[in-house]
């Protein structure tokens, strides 16, 4: 179902299973939710909005802002995965003008969250943050931000382990076009005391015009000795003999650089095993591509 905003107000008659007060989107526990839950924002929110998945439910979420910022607008997301919970979450961010966007996620007690994060702004500035809070805890977090001309994403992505026996696992990908501008800070952290958390994290960047522009930061911030962890970071251009064959076969350059940049993108399309998030993450990316 598509639950729909005005401002800070749900206009869309809830079923039993879901609730909302002062804020909050609460799903009840021990549910399971074939359909993805549609969350569709198109006004400014003037406070924090915040989803509570039940202990023990299995549920797949579209979270999806679509508007004009006028202002520079602040969202505001919290997501709390009670303990045993799976989730499937796609945030998609399409903003025009400026914007500010923070989306924060903890998982308790073997919580599972595969989280998919997809930018296509103008003026944007976001952060996701991630926090492993208990034992068992584990998400797997991919990005993606496309700009093309005059498009300046800056996307912050950080996990913390708080907690022993923790898995971290984050992709970023910048796609800039043109004149367009992107920024990948990925971080992630293990405190002093969480054994044996794992931590893995992959920037990568691709540069379609001499114009355009994408900076990658991978950090690993480790205060622990028994722990696996590692980062890479590549930045490249699409290659001119990969177009050129292409085109020789038919295509024309917009059709071979979709081709290339979504074979690129594969093993994070891949890894969409529904889909209805699937099929609008990757409508998102081609319509700036």
């Amino acid at each position: 179902m598509t639950i729909r905003f005005k401002g800070d107000t749900v206009v869309t008659k809830l079923p039993p299973h879901l609730t909302f007060d002062n804020g909050v989107l609460s799903i009840k526990g021990n549910l399971v939710l074939a359909d993805p839950l549609v969350i569709l924002v198109t006004d400014p929110m003037t406070s924090a909005f915040k989803i509570n998945v039940g202990q023990g439910s299995d549920v797949k979420v579209i979270l999806e802002i679509r508007m004009d910022a006028k202002d520079e607008d602040r969202f505001e997301f919290d997501l709390l995965a009670q303990a045993n919970t799976r989730i499937k979450y796609l945030l998609v961010s399409e903003i025009t003008g400026k914007a500010h966007l923070a989306h924060v996620f903890s998982g308790q007690r073997d919580a599972h969250l595969d989280l998919i994060g997809a930018f296509a702004s103008d003026q944007l500035k976001a952060s996701l943050s991630v926090n492993l809070l208990e034992e068992g805890a584990e998400t797997k977090l991919r990005s993606v931000a496309v700009s093309s001309a005059g498009h300046n994403q800056v996307i912050d992505v950080l996990i913390t382990h708080k907690a022993k026996h923790t898995f971290g696992d984050m992709t970023n990908i910048g796609i800039a076009n043109q004149s367009g501008s992107i920024t990948l800070n990925g971080v992630e952290k293990i405190e002093k005391g969480m054994k044996q958390a794992n931590a893995f994290q992959t920037l990568k960047g691709i540069i379609m015009s001499d114009q355009a522009r994408v900076e990658v930061n991978p950090i690993l911030l480790i205060d622990e000795y028994d722990v696996k962890a590692g980062h890479g970071a590549t930045i490249g251009k699409i290659d001119e003999d990969a177009l050129f064959y292409l085109k020789s076969r038919g295509l024309t350059n917009q059709e071979a650089e979709r081709l290339v940049i979504n074979g690129f993108l594969n093993p994070v399309i891949n890894d969409i095993d529904d889909a209805a998030i699937r099929e609008r993450f990757v409508a998102i990316v081609n319509q700036r591509i």
